[in-house]
């Protein structure tokens, strides 16, 4: 009995020994597998992350601490390097974004960061539109302030802290803006006043532009102060105005000089008799 019992654990043992030569276990297959992609990357490498040094995605001599590369793209395809994401949330603004920081983390009064961040997903409670912005803190700011955004309502542009909820403008400036040059486009001759020196155009008489001055306190066509207040001045649209004036004024000159030409020769008409 003994010998049968010994017999079968010296078969059994002799029989696991000799299928472990033939089927190599589930972790042998799986350093089998690491060894050869290691040898196919080593074979073909496209990235490289020494210990020390510069390290690339794409590129085997980066000369940036990071450097990523791709094949050349086209217009019709992004040719993406970089992506950001977050978990999407419906009720969330999922706002991926970059830090640029002054390593400051222990004293809040001390930390200072740009930021640099997309809100892609808006929000179902706020409604508010998905923006691309630049944002600040300073060492004593208690939060961040946006100074810079482009929105996907009408790709509207933002710098500082303007009110945008006004439609049919791109640029909303807080403060104001300084430049060498201001040019205005104007899409057609409709919009200018040239029509003014026109054969056909009617000149409001002086003595109704009297009675209308005195009365409106201010000269037809032009907004009044009130208007302007509330809805801002349009500067292309106030300039054809303004000349508008001026060649109604040339032509009121013009009128005047006829008249006082004709006063003066009949004045030296009734002399000489």
């Amino acid at each position: 009995m003994k010998k049968r019992i010994i017999g079968g654990i010296l078969l059994i043992v002799a029989f696991g020994f000799s299928a472990s030569a033939q089927r190599p276990s589930t972790s042998a297959k799986t350093k089998t597998a690491a060894a050869q992609k290691e040898n196919a990357e080593e074979t073909n490498p496209e990235n490289i992350f020494p210990s020390s040094g510069f390290a690339g995605i794409g590129i085997l001599s980066p000369t940036a601490p990071l450097e990523i590369k791709k094949s050349a793209g086209n217009t019709r395809n992004k040719n993406f390097l970089l992506k950001l994401s977050n978990e999407w949330a419906s009720s969330g603004q999922n706002e991926p974004s970059i830090m640029f920081s002054n390593g400051e983390t222990s004293n809040p009064k001390n930390i200072s960061f740009w930021s640099i961040g997309a809100r892609v997903s808006g929000d179902n409670s706020l409604k508010t539109p998905q923006t691309f912005k630049i944002s600040h803190k300073a060492g004593g700011d208690a939060v961040e302030k946006e100074l810079f955004s482009i929105d996907s309502y009408e790709g509207r542009v933002k710098i500082g802290d303007v009110n945008t909820q006004i439609d049919g403008y791109k640029l909303y400036v807080e403060q104001g803006i300084l430049t060498e040059k201001v040019k205005v486009a104007v899409k057609n001759s409709k919009d200018w006043y040239d029509h003014v020196f026109h054969k056909d155009y009617t000149l409001m008489p002086l003595h109704q532009l009297d009675t209308y001055i005195k009365k409106n306190q201010h000269l037809p066509g032009i907004p009044t102060a009130q208007e302007v207040v509330k809805d801002g001045q349009d500067l292309g649209k106030m300039n054809a105005l303004l000349l508008q004036k001026i060649e109604e004024l040339t032509l009121y000159t013009i009128e005047l000089k006829k008249e006082l030409d004709a006063v003066k020769k009949s004045i030296q008409k009734s002399g000489q008799e």
